[in-house]
C-alpha cells in the first residue's frame, strides 16, 4: 500500500511540475514575435513602435539573460537566441538570429559585453601569463 501512495504522490507531483512548465511558456520569443508582428524577411521581422517599447515588450513576456542598449538598438540574449531590435522609420525591425549568428552579425554592438574574441560567450580563463601551459 506504501508504494501506491509514494506513486501516487510522485504522480501528482510529476503534473504539478509539467502544468508549471507550460503555463510558464517559453524562454525564447522567437514564436511570439512570429505571430504578433509582419514577417519582413528570415528572421526579420516589422513592429510597430520605437524600439525601446518593442524590446520592453518582449522582455515583459520573456525574461532575457542579458540586455544591451545602444543608439542603435536593443539587444537581447535568451539560451537560443538574440533579439536585435533596432529604429526603422516611425517602428522597429526585430531581428532573430541563432545564437551564434547572432553574435556574428551584432558583434561590434555586443561582443565586447557577451563575449570574447570569437564572439561567443565569455571565453577567459583567466590565470594570467604561464598559467595552465
Amino acid at each position: 500500500m506504501k508504494h501506491f501512495v509514494g506513486g501516487g504522490l510522485l504522480a501528482v507531483l510529476g503534473a504539478i511540475v509539467l502544468a508549471g512548465a507550460l503555463v510558464s511558456g517559453n524562454t525564447s520569443p522567437r514564436g511570439w514575435i512570429g505571430s504578433h508582428y509582419s514577417k519582413v524577411g528570415n528572421g526579420v521581422y516589422r513592429a510597430p513602435g520605437p524600439p525601446t517599447a518593442v524590446a520592453a515588450t518582449l522582455t515583459r513576456k520573456f525574461k532575457p539573460s542579458d540586455r544591451a542598449y545602444d543608439p542603435a538598438g536593443v539587444f537581447l540574449r535568451y539560451p537560443n537566441a538574440v533579439v536585435a531590435v533596432l529604429p526603422d522609420g516611425k517602428g522597429s525591425r526585430v531581428l532573430i538570429d541563432d545564437v551564434d549568428r547572432g553574435y556574428r552579425r551584432h558583434y561590434s554592438y555586443i561582443g565586447s559585453r557577451w563575449g570574447g574574441p570569437s564572439g561567443r560567450a565569455s571565453v577567459f580563463r583567466g590565470g594570467g601569463p604561464g598559467s595552465g601551459k
